[in-house]
C-alpha cells in the first residue's frame, strides 16, 4: 500500500526528524509498503500547499503524529484529506491519542483509527487488515477504533526487544538537510540527528505523561545496535547526534560502557542530551566519561524551587540534592541547561519566585522556563479531569510557552508575567548573554533563536 506519514502544520521553533515516524516507516517498508514521510515544519507547508499535495498524490493510508497542541491543526488536515481524497484511510498516533484515546476519536470526527502507545506492532497489523482482511480489528495491538457507536480500546503492546526493530528510515527523512533548529537550540557541529537509546520510564513525576506513552518498564537498545546507527548517520554527513530519551543515565554501567564504545569507535561526532536527564543519577566519574566521549551539553530537570512542590510532584529531588549534584559539573566541560516549570496545581506565586531565584543561583549555562500544561495521560491530567477542571481546555495553548490551564485565584497574565521576567532576568546577565552570542552559528540560526525568544516572552 502507498502510505504517507505526516507531522502536522503547527508553530514550533524545533525542526528535527521525527524518530517516531522514522521507526514506523522502517517497519512498514520492511513489510513491502511504499512509504513517504512529510515534515510540515521542515517544508514550511501551508494548508493550501497540503491540499495541493493531496490532490497530486494519492495515498491509501495517511498517518498523523499528534501532540495535544496539534489537535486543531490535525482537524484541518483531516478535513482536507476528506475533501480531496475521500477514499484514504486516516490514522493518528503519538502522545495525545495515547493519553486521551476516547477523547481523540470524539474530537477528531473525520479520523478513522488511532493508536495508543507504541505502534510498531499494531500499525502493520492494521495495514494488513485494510489490504487483505487477514487481521481482525479486535486483535490489533493498541488500536483505538469505532465498533458501531462505541469506541473500543485494544490493549497496548510494547516492543520488548528494541534491537528487533529496524533502524529509523533515515533515507526517507534525510537528516543532513534539516535547518539549524534542533531540540536544544545550540549545536557544536552541524548537521545533527536525533537518536533514542531507551524506551519506558519507571519514574512517577505527576506532570509527565512519559510512562503512559511507553510504559514503566525501561528497555535499552544494545550498544552494537546504537553504534551501527551512528555509523549510518556518519556516512550521511551527520557530525553530531542528540540523545532524545530522558532516561539515558538511569543505568550507570550502561553509560560508562557507552562512553567507552563511542570513544573507541572514533566517529568524531559530538553529542548532547537536550531532552534532559535525572539529576539524581549523575556522578563525577560519569560526567568525565561522557565529556571524554564527546558529550558537551545536557539538560537536567530541576523544575521547582521549593521542597514542598518537589515532594508534591514526586520529583525525587530536594533542594539540598540539587545544589550538591550541580557542583559536580564544575570543570567537566559540559554545558548545563536547567528545566523549570511554573503553575503546577497547588503552587503559589511566591513559590514560583523561589524557582526563579534557584535558577539564578545555580551554575547553569542556559535555562528553559516552561508553563505547566495538563498533559493527557499524566497524573495531573487525571486529577484535574476528575475535578471537571479541563472542560474548557484550549488545546492550541497546550504548549510549553503558553498558558492552557490556570488555577483558581491566578490569571494567565500572572503566569506569563513570571515566565517572561524569569527569561529576561536569567539571560540578560552578561555571562549568560555573551556565552550565547558566541554559540550562534549563522544568520539562519539567529533567526530561529529570535523566534524562540519571542514565543517564550510573548
Amino acid at each position: 500500500m502507498k502510505i504517507l506519514l505526516l507531522t502536522p502544520i503547527n508553530r514550533s521553533y524545533v525542526v528535527m526528524p521525527s524518530l517516531g515516524l522514522g521507526y514506523l516507516a522502517a517497519v512498514l517498508v520492511a513489510k513491502g509498503h511504499t512509504v513517504r514521510i512529510l515534515d510540515s515544519k521542515k517544508e514550511s507547508l501551508s494548508y493550501e500547499g497540503f491540499s495541493e499535495f493531496i490532490q497530486k498524490e494519492h495515498f491509501d493510508v495517511i498517518g498523523l503524529q499528534v501532540y495535544s497542541y496539534d489537535l486543531n491543526s490535525v482537524k484541518k488536515h483531516l478535513s482536507i484529506i476528506r475533501n480531496n481524497s475521500p477514499g484514504t484511510i486516516t490514522v493518528a498516533g503519538g502522545p495525545h491519542p495515547t493519553g486521551d484515546p476516547t477523547g481523540t476519536l470524539h474530537y477528531l470526527e473525520d479520523l478513522d483509527f488511532a493508536f495508543q502507545g507504541e505502534a510498531e506492532i499494531g500499525l502493520p497489523m492494521l495495514i494488513a487488515h485494510l489490504e487483505s482482511g487477514t487481521c481482525e480489528l479486535a486483535d490489533i495491538a493498541g488500536l483505538i477504533w469505532k465498533n458501531g457507536v462505541a469506541i473500543t480500546l485494544n490493549p497496548k503492546q510494547t516492543v520488548k526487544d528494541l534491537d528487533a526493530l529496524p533502524l529509523p528510515a533515515w533515507d526517507l527523512m534525510s537528516p543532513e538537510t534539516y535547518p539549524e533548529a534542533p531540540h536544544g537550540a545550540f549545536t557544536r557541529q552541524f548537521p545533527t540527528a536525533p537518536i533514542i537509546i531507551t524506551r519506558g520510564c519507571p519514574c512517577r513525576c505527576t506532570f509527565c505523561a512519559g510512562p503512559a506513552i511507553s510504559g514503566r518498564t525501561i528497555r535499552w537498545r544494545s550498544l552494537d545496535n546504537v553504534i551501527t546507527e551512528l555509523r549510518i548517520l556518519k556516512k550521511r554527513g551527520i557530525r553530531e547526534f542528540h540523545i532524545e530519551d530522558e532516561n539515558f543515565t538511569l543505568s550507570r554501567p550502561f553509560v560508562l560502557e557507552f562512553c567507552e564504545r563511542i570513544a573507541a569507535a572514533n566517529l568524531g561526532m559530538s553529542w548532547s542530551l537536550p531532552s534532559g536527564i535525572r539529576l539524581d543519577t549523575v556522578d563525577h566519574e560519569m560526567l568525565l566519561a561522557m565529556a571524554k566521549a564527546g558529550c558537551y551539553s545536557l539538560a537536567v530537570g530541576i523544575e521547582f524551587g521549593t521542597d514542598r512542590i518537589l515532594q508534591k510532584t514526586h520529583k525525587g529531588l530536594s533542594l539540598k540534592l540539587i545544589r550538591k549534584k550541580m557542583q559536580l559539573f564544575a570543570g567537566s566541560g559540559i554545558k548545563v541547561t536547567g528545566f523549570f516549570l511554573f503553575g503546577i496545581p497547588g503552587e503559589t506565586l511566591e513559590e514560583m519566585e523561589q524557582t526563579v531565584m534557584l535558577a539564578l543561583e545555580l551554575p547553569l549555562d542556559r535555562a528553559q522556563f516552561n508553563i505547566f500544561g495538563p498533559l493527557p495521560g499524566s497524573i495531573e491530567w487525571d486529577q484535574l479531569k476528575k475535578r471537571g477542571a479541563l472542560d474548557t481546555l484550549d488545546w492550541d495553548r497546550l504548549f510549553v510557552h503558553d498558558v492552557a490551564y490556570v488555577e483558581a485565584g491566578m490569571t494567565r497574565e500572572e503566569l506569563k508575567g513570571i515566565q517572561r521576567r524569569a527569561v529576561l532576568r536569567f539571560y540578560l546577565r552578561p555571562r549568560i548573554l555573551f556565552g550565547l552570542l558566541s554559540e550562534i552559528r549563522s544568520f539562519r540560526h539567529l533567526t530561529f533563536l529570535l523566534r524562540r525568544l519571542v514565543d517564550s516572552i510573548g
